[in-house]
């Protein structure tokens, strides 16, 4: 059994849909509940906030350290996520794309393959902080920061946050990069308005890892209760490492979607 374990390396779940349907993007209810109440009962869900503060003594919350984040701001959380962290008392972050608030997911460079969903409204989104859900931006408008100017992508990340804040009354002091592309002049110009940034890179948070692109794993990649309740051991580490590298040799991001 010691043989299986491995450093107990906190891990950055990244979900986006939670409905039913066959995409790579989608969990279905059920199986995000069943999720959920198996990380309530084996693991200390803590915020980005709460991981990253220097004074929050981790070994007081324990090692099997896991932190939950949603991409896009789809409504579905809203009804079909919201209700079962709230149940759970979980904490949770989920990264808004500021001007599709209300709409959809049709942002340019979209994918063909991902189907067209409605995201959240800000009265929505407002009371979600009122029940606890912390808030990060993911631009305004969902480009890749990488083929911009300096200029407009500093305009990207200045104003997504600037209005998060306005519309909430509740900071946004965390940020994920949209379809989790980077590079060092995009990354050092984000921490210039967050605290930290999240990549779309397959692993776990080990302590030497840049709290400027933290790498995460895909819900799609534990969809299976074996690859899920494996997490905190060397075979789960050593899976998703390969699925990295996979995804290396595709030439595609890292670890995610690309509507990450």
């Amino acid at each position: 059994m010691a043989a299986s374990r491995a450093a107990a390396h906190p891990v950055i779940l990244t979900y986006h849909s939670i409905s039913e349907g066959d995409s790579p993007l989608k969990i279905s209810p059920p199986l995000f509940a069943e999720q959920m109440e198996w990380l309530a009962s084996k693991t200390n869900v803590v915020s980005i906030s709460e991981l990253l503060d220097p004074c929050e003594d981790l070994r007081r919350i324990g090692n099997r350290v896991v932190v939950l984040t949603f991409d896009d701001a789809y409504a579905d959380f809203y009804s079909n996520a919201a209700p079962v962290l709230q149940r759970l008392k979980l904490p949770a972050t989920v990264f808004v794309p500021t001007s599709f608030v209300g709409r959809t997911n049709a942002w340019p460079g979209q994918p063909a393959w991902v189907h067209e969903e409605s995201l959240m409204n800000w009265q929505q989104i407002k009371e979600l902080t009122e029940r606890g859900v912390d808030l990060g931006s993911h631009t305004v408008t969902h480009p890749d920061l990488t083929a911009l100017s300096e200029a407009t992508a500093e305009r990207e990340l200045e104003q997504s946050k600037r209005e998060i804040e306005q519309q909430t009354g509740c900071p946004a002091d965390h940020f994920c990069y949209p379809y989790g592309k980077w590079n060092q002049a995009v990354r050092d110009l984000t921490m210039r308005f967050y605290k930290s940034a999240c990549s779309t890179i397959a692993g776990t948070l080990a302590d030497e890892d840049d709290h400027r692109a933290m790498p995460r794993v895909d819900a799609h990649y534990v969809r299976n209760p074996r690859w899920f309740r494996a997490m905190f051991t060397r075979r789960f580490e050593a899976y998703i490492a390969t699925r990295r590298l996979i995804r290396r040799a595709r030439g595609q991001p890292e670890g995610g979607y690309p509507s990450g």
